[in-house]
């Protein structure tokens, strides 16, 4: 019966786990969006620092990880600070730069380009950590990137292609590389401890 009681505890630890971060990704959004689509002041402007809001709020994360990481392991119990430190960074600065990417591409263009985030975080899995993926899990990734590409293509309409050719075009898609880069090494490195 303590078993069960047990059990029971840690379902329910589980569900608020898993609600307060659905509460706390969908407050964030609804905040976002506010503050990227609402005008302010007399001037009616409009807010155009979300990527440095962005990473000033990760900065934060970061920051506050650290302090919780030393209290709750009583000093350095748990994963050294060498093995999370790069992807704490790179999950700092990466969706800034996916942020700020959106000044000089359309969202569209940003959705096809990150439909294939799966192959960069392959690639820096293999390069960086060693990894090795079968088969099924690369035609699954090819697929997978190529279906969500074929079908943004197919709705896309000539007024979104034509944005596509935006000047500064070549720097949103280099911010927009690099923030997948930089996912993909997020990533890898999570796994690569979750393993550990």
């Amino acid at each position: 019966m303590e078993s069960h009681g047990a059990g029971l505890r840690r379902v329910l630890l589980l569900s608020v786990c898993v609600a307060g971060i659905w509460s706390a990704y969908i407050y964030q959004g609804v905040l976002q969006e506010t503050v990227s689509t609402k005008r302010f002041g007399a001037d009616k402007k409009r807010f155009e620092h979300l990527a440095f809001l962005n990473l000033a709020q990760n900065v934060f994360c970061l920051i506050w990880s650290f302090i919780m990481i030393k209290i709750w392991t009583n000093g350095g119990n748990g994963a050294p600070w060498w093995s999370y430190w790069s992807a704490g960074i790179t999950n700092t600065i990466g969706p800034a730069m996916g942020i700020e990417a959106l000044k000089y591409i359309s969202y569209p263009a940003q959705v096809l380009a990150k439909s294939s985030k799966m192959i960069p975080v392959m690639l820096m899995g293999t390069l960086v950590y060693g990894i090795r993926y079968t088969f099924p899990e690369y035609l699954c990734t090819l697929l997978v990137a190529g279906g969500v590409s074929m079908f943004a293509l197919s709705k896309t309409s000539s007024k979104t292609i034509s944005k596509l050719a935006h000047p500064n075009a070549p720097l949103g898609y280099g911010l927009c590389f690099l923030n997948l880069a930089f996912d993909g090494f997020t990533n890898a490195t999570q796994d690569s401890i979750t393993a550990r």
